[in-house]
């Protein structure tokens, strides 16, 4: 009967964590290779809606590519200052290869994602209306500290 006992009250004090399969390992994460910025404009008073809406459809579809092996990371920033510049936000995605996007297979498979995403429209308005992409520059990454 105490065996028992123990044994019950042993059990009972295990957390649901202790119970559950053990968590898998972590998956080696590609370094980054590569990085594209891409320099976009706001249109006057729609830089927080032209953000809500590269986090709500570019980067839902960059977490996919993630997923997949395309890309190594997104970002996005800001421009922080007020002097007159022709951009307002960067956006960056990091890929594990120099060639970058085009990598054997990376386009076609973007092109896949891109045709099952459904554009998210903030108030209302797409990019067209929202801003304009200024210029992209692609860069081979030498080397990154952390």
């Amino acid at each position: 009967m105490i065996a028992r006992l123990a044994l019950a009250l042993a059990l009972a004090s295990l957390t649901p964590a202790a119970l559950a399969t053990p968590p898998e390992a972590p998956i080696a994460k590609a370094p980054t290779r590569h990085i594209t910025q891409t320099y976009l404009r706001a249109a006057p008073g729609k830089r927080a809606a032209l953000i809500a809406y590269i986090e709500r459809n570019w980067f839902a579809m960059d977490r996919i590519g993630i997923r997949q092996g395309l890309f190594t990371s997104y970002a996005l920033m800001e421009r922080a200052d007020s002097e007159p510049a022709d951009w307002d936000v960067i956006v960056t995605v990091g890929y594990p290869t120099a060639q970058g996007h085009d990598a054997p297979g990376v386009a076609d498979a973007f092109k896949k994602i891109r045709a099952a995403h459904r554009e998210i429209k903030i108030e209302g308005q797409g990019l067209a209306q929202l801003g304009t992409i200024v210029r992209h520059h692609p860069l081979i990454l030498v080397q990154q500290g952390s």
